[in-house]
């Protein structure tokens, strides 16, 4: 009886010890060198903007990656960090559309995420249709979500300092296409349409503010107007030729019996009067209402010539 009453008294002597440390853990935990900061938004220069989330992405003064914080309201909060000198890159997030990539601040990019060429028809019973000539090699790559974003090259956190704050200022990342085909024969509500841009940027670099990535083919979603025999569609991008470098972009419509348009628009994307809303008018298009008339390759699309768009 002895012997089981000290066995008791030293599992609870255990206990109580277990118990301290966990206690003198938690108080240890607490990192003295940490200050708090706030992060406020400012929205002057995109008013319209109504994102879901904004994330932060610091970085340390080498360019590697320190910690990434995401704020529910578009207006910023508080957040608890370590004292020193931080580079910073911001943009909105919660977007299905849009991937971050990259883990330092010079190659951090926001990418379009891959999709496939038929998705905005709904239509992946038929088989893949023939790429431009020239981006066969393009990955495929849907239309992003609307970003808001920027960077600040230098951030000071200093110890023991209370009431540190930093505004951020986010610019648009985004360009805004409008697409418009004009004069359609045989619109119909029986076949559907949907369209492709090849030579697009890939992603937006905030460290750069600029497009960044590898030219991209863009899957676009067209809207039948049939009274008015038009195709319309509205989006985003990330802007074209990532590069820097001039490359040809062309437009393609696919159609769900298997016909396919080529049409050379690089003219009037890289000649845009505002390079910021770029408007795409294609004027003429017929949509054969039958069998026959163009031989179709060994995929079974039929073979349309490449038209070249006057501007005029």
């Amino acid at each position: 009886m002895m012997r089981s009453v000290k066995h008791l008294w030293a599992v609870l002597a255990a206990l109580a010890l277990l118990t301290h440390s966990c206690d003198h853990k938690d108080l240890c935990y607490r990192n003295e060198h940490h200050t708090e900061l706030e992060i406020k938004f400012d929205w002057s220069n995109a008013p319209d903007a109504q994102p879901r989330t904004m994330v932060v992405q610091l970085f340390r003064m080498d360019g590697s990656h320190y910690q990434r914080r995401e704020f529910t309201s578009r207006q910023g909060g508080k957040i608890s960090i370590e004292s020193g000198e931080y580079k910073i890159l911001f943009h909105n997030g919660e977007m299905e559309s849009v991937a971050e990539r990259g883990n330092t601040f010079d190659n951090y990019l926001l990418a379009t995420v891959p999709q496939p060429l038929l998705a905005p028809m709904g239509r992946g019973d038929l088989s893949t249709p023939p790429l431009p000539e020239g981006a066969e090699e393009q990955p495929v790559r849907g239309v992003p979500a609307s970003v808001w974003g920027g960077k600040c090259g230098y951030l000071q956190v200093q110890e023991n300092v209370p009431g540190q704050s930093l505004t951020l200022t986010p610019e648009t990342a985004t360009v805004e296409y409008t697409i418009e085909v004009r004069n359609v024969e045989n619109l119909s509500d029986l076949v559907d349409i949907s369209a492709a841009l090849s030579g697009m940027s890939e992603g937006w670099s905030p460290a750069n503010l600029q497009p960044a990535g590898e030219p991209i083919i863009m899957p676009i979603e067209m809207q039948r107007h049939t009274d008015e025999k038009m195709l319309l569609a509205r989006f985003a991008t990330f802007g074209h030729c990532p590069h820097g470098e001039e490359g040809k972009h062309t437009l393609t419509i696919y159609t769900s019996n298997q016909k396919y348009f080529h049409n050379d628009v690089t003219r009037q994307l890289h000649e845009a009067a505002d390079p910021t809303h770029i408007h795409i008018v294609i004027d003429g298009l017929k949509i054969p209402s039958g069998e026959g008339g163009m031989s179709p390759d060994i995929s079974g699309w039929d073979n349309i010539v490449e038209t070249d768009i006057d501007m005029n």
